[in-house]
């Protein structure tokens, strides 16, 4: 399968509204009126003494930067094409991806909204953006290779 620009970047558009998909289905949670009681900013003392807590933070953490990898990958394979990318534009794309999602959550019910999630989120697409520029520069180094 050949990978083109243009394929990756129709996969990243994809992947942004699967992405947008986990963060505010189901819709039937969307109640119209703010939680601002229930966002959790920071742990609290007494989630960082409980283990159960903090292995349910860690999961959610993993799971979040897992989810935002593949955005921040196929930003980066983008550049296969020679067009220079920015990270700073990606981390600005993946935070307010995030904060939208983030902020929607506030309006809803079974849904809890974090500034951890948020960071996790940027983390994970630039985490996602290093690989794929560690692949892109090892394609264009193949590429410009002399056949042998």
């Amino acid at each position: 399968m050949l990978v083109t620009p243009s394929r990756v970047k129709r996969l990243w558009y994809a992947w942004s509204i699967f992405i947008l998909l986990v963060g505010i289905l189901p819709l039937h949670n969307f109640v119209g009126h703010a939680h601002w009681q229930y966002i959790r900013w920071v742990p609290t003392p007494d989630q960082l003494s409980s283990p159960a807590i903090l292995l349910d933070l860690g999961v959610d953490a993993i799971a979040n930067i897992l989810l935002f990898v593949p955005f921040g990958l196929l930003y980066a394979l983008r550049g296969l094409g020679g067009k220079p990318l920015s990270p700073g534009h990606l981390v600005l794309m993946a935070f307010a991806l995030s904060f939208s999602i983030e902020y929607y959550q506030v309006y809803c019910h079974n849904r809890s909204t974090s500034l951890l999630d948020l960071l996790d989120n940027v983390l994970g697409a630039y985490v996602g953006m290093k690989a794929g520029e560690a692949y892109v520069r090892r394609h264009m180094a193949r590429v410009a290779e002399p056949a042998a």
